[in-house]
């Protein structure tokens, strides 16, 4: 049994066995981070209060926002470093990747600079609707945040060169290290630190940041010796390129911000809180279901990088070809989900919270239908044909908001989620057409850019 297991991991083109290590290795590694989630929300709340962990989720996601600001740098690092390896061109990949983090110093340090200045000249308890006495706290927090926020980014640059070897596996690892120093660190606290919201600012911002740099120094002297960082090595014709295609994925990510962030607050708006807790209860439950489908999706990106590079038409339809039944497989769980969700509901919540199965059914098709957008999406990504995609996701940017309230005004909630739907379904017929043209050699024009 264990040699046919063997033989099913180690057997096939290389890059096919690179992606099933990277599927095994992230399995186990999204697991060790699921238990660690769960583990960290309730020790945080023995930490400090709900309120003051409230506050921190608020100040937490504002700093995501700010994620933009690298204008794609980093996804446009991963698809031609993956470019320059499949060719064997290390020397254009260690001035891809110095060239990167130059860009990056250079967006996010006067970012940091202006950041510092303007925290203390907000008042924060007023802008999060608290208490006036955490003003100075947050403040203090902020500030914390904010490094952290840009270091972070900078130090991301690596995660892309790893991904870009096609070590997916290992760049999700980084995260999953830190956040368990992060649980650490909190279960220290609660014994001998009073609660503060300062020192859970650190407890959680600092210890990821110290595993990536001290990943970057060791990786980079040894295992990516080849493509490390230097200063001779900076190219201003290569920050052009890399922004030619940085900015597309960047116009691409604001799109994904209007059509998924601002969900809840359209929800909330439209038929109240209580929805939103509907909504999110119900995405949880039917995301299960996919989590081995998204964990399989993420090492196809580099692979089709380099496949494409390699111009291997043949491995990229089988890989494909596998990838369609392995959707349909997954959507039949979904389904199973979506008919059993009232006697699951009723075990997991029971009374506390109530989900019509009118957005179980609703939000189950959008997910169906997002899940095979999502399949077209990374093989397209790493093939970096993604012209057409900044101009259809433009639909999103535009159309989401006042289509959501249009038809929310007549059916509530459930209107946002029909929104989403069309929209990622129009999505869905463009880049299923272009996957395929790409795959039988026929694309042209648009399709190909």
């Amino acid at each position: 049994m264990i040699k046919k297991i063997q033989n099913l991991i180690f057997t096939g083109n290389t890059r096919s066995v690179t992606i099933k290590k990277n599927i095994i290795a992230s399995l186990g590694i999204r697991g060790c981070s699921i238990i660690i989630s769960l583990i960290l929300v309730p020790m945080t709340l023995g930490y400090v209060s709900s309120e003051l962990y409230g506050i921190w989720l608020t100040l937490s996601s504002i700093m995501l926002w700010l994620n933009f600001f690298d204008v794609g740098f980093t996804l446009g690092l991963k698809n031609k470093l993956a470019e320059a390896i499949a060719q064997n061109n290390l020397e254009k990949g260690k001035s891809l990747v110095s060239t990167t983090y130059f860009m990056m110093i250079l967006i996010f340090i006067p970012l940091l600079i202006i950041l510092e200045s303007i925290i203390p000249f907000v008042n924060w308890s007023t802008f999060l609707n608290v208490q006036s006495i955490y003003n100075e706290e947050i403040i203090k927090c902020l500030y914390i945040l904010a490094a952290c926020f840009c270091i972070q980014m900078i130090l991301n640059v690596f995660t892309a060169v790893v991904a870009a070897f096609q070590q997916v596996a290992l760049s999700s690892a980084f995260p999953v290290i830190g956040n368990f120093l992060s649980l650490i660190t909190i279960f220290f606290l609660t014994k001998y630190c009073p609660p503060s919201l300062l020192a859970l600012a650190i407890a959680i911002s600092v210890m990821p940041l110290l595993v990536i740099f001290t990943a970057s120094i060791i990786f980079f002297k040894k295992k990516y010796k080849n493509v490390s960082p230097n200063i001779h090595y900076i190219d201003r014709k290569y920050a052009k390129e890399l922004f030619t295609l940085g900015y597309k994925f960047f116009l691409i990510q604001i799109q994904g911000v209007v059509l998924y962030q601002c969900t809840n607050i359209l929800i909330s708006r439209l038929s109240g809180p209580e929805y939103v807790t509907a909504y999110n209860i119900a995405y949880k439950y039917l995301n299960i279901a996919l989590m081995v489908y998204s964990i399989v999706l993420t090492p196809l990106w580099p692979a089709f990088t380099d496949a494409y590079t390699r111009k291997d038409f043949i491995w990229m339809k089988s890989i494909y070809k596998k990838m369609t039944r392995f959707y349909i497989f997954s959507a039949c769980i979904v389904i199973l989900m979506i008919a059993s969700s009232n006697i699951i509901y009723k075990l997991w919540i029971g009374d506390r919270a109530e989900v019509p199965f009118s957005m179980t059914l609703t939000l189950g098709i959008f997910i169906l239908i997002n899940s095979w957008d999502a399949l077209q999406v990374n093989l397209i990504n790493g093939i970096g044909t993604i012209k057409l995609q900044t101009y259809v996701t433009l639909i999103g940017l535009i159309f989401h908001i006042p289509l959501s309230l249009f038809i929310g005004k007549y059916i509530g909630a459930i209107g946002v989620v029909i929104s989403m739907t069309i929209i990622i379904c129009i999505y869905s017929i463009f880049f299923t057409i272009q996957i395929k043209q790409i795959l039988t050699q026929k694309a042209k024009g648009i399709w190909i850019k």
